[in-house]
């Protein structure tokens, strides 16, 4: 007896497993979208480029949000595709689950490349429970490259962070038969915010809830924009209704003819 509920405590007290979550992070280019000022728009740049290095970018504001603490960081070659690979974690709350971001830089003018990574990703060469891109929406600039899906290759939930990717972004993920969770209808700012945001909404309710993890960013691009809820709202795609299930008709009762 003692054993079966040492077992069913063991058993109620395993934590839910970490959910993992890839996020491609092409650096701003001023040669490519208006940055800012020149440094903020130095496509390789880890200290001061607007979507890594600055105030608002990845690695500098996720680094020091709370509750979110680096777990590695490692650089690559300088003449490289991936200037760095960096992982943080987040500590859960009671009931909530680990979340684990692998963010990779990639430079601004190896945008091609984080395209084509990213896309295989989506396709399944990722073995993440969520896909992210956040950056510039290189679709607008370009045609999508050839995507090679591997055999029995599992297609990923994905989140793209860009301006108009439902547009862009939408029917290439629906051709790979990935499953969008984020995307979005208007220009925006694809700010580390909106990653704290998605972890914490991913940490309270998985990788596959959109109507929460929308709800999420929708909250912090309001706030940080300081802009109305509404306003923040048209910025997200609409989730899609799932299908309602009509009731079976029933045949309908007998009249009651009356007595004579």
């Amino acid at each position: 007896m003692l054993l079966t509920l040492g077992l069913l405590s063991l058993l109620t007290t395993t934590p839910a497993p970490t959910v993992e979550i890839e996020v491609f992070v092409p650096l701003c280019d001023n040669s490519l979208i208006v940055c800012g000022r020149a440094a903020a728009g130095d496509p390789r740049s880890l200290k001061a480029n607007l979507y890594w290095g600055a105030a608002y970018g990845a690695e500098h504001f996720l680094s020091k949000a709370p509750g979110f603490r680096v777990h590695s960081r490692r650089d690559g070659s300088p003449d490289s595709a991936i200037l760095r690979e960096l992982v943080i974690e987040r500590t859960p709350a009671k009931g909530e689950r680990i979340v684990r971001l692998s963010l990779r830089a990639y430079a601004g003018d190896r945008i091609d490349a984080a395209l084509e990574d990213f896309l295989r990703a989506a396709a399944g060469a990722s073995q993440a429970d969520l896909v992210v891109w956040a950056g510039h929406d290189r679709l607008m600039d370009r045609a999508a490259p050839k995507t090679e899906v591997l055999p029995n290759a599992k297609p990923r939930p994905v989140a793209v962070l860009a301006c108009m990717s439902e547009q862009f972004f939408g029917p290439v993920l629906q051709s790979l038969g990935a499953r969008p969770v984020v995307l979005t209808r208007t220009m925006m700012a694809p700010e580390a915010y909106l990653l704290e945001a998605l972890a914490s909404a991913v940490a309270r309710h998985g990788p596959t809830e959109p109507v929460a993890i929308r709800t999420a960013l929708v909250d912090a691009y309001a706030r940080y924009q300081r802009i109305t809820p509404k306003a923040a709202s048209s910025v997200f795609s609409k989730v899609p209704q799932a299908q309602v299930v009509a009731p079976p008709q029933l045949e309908p009762a007998p009249a009651v003819q009356p007595k004579q």
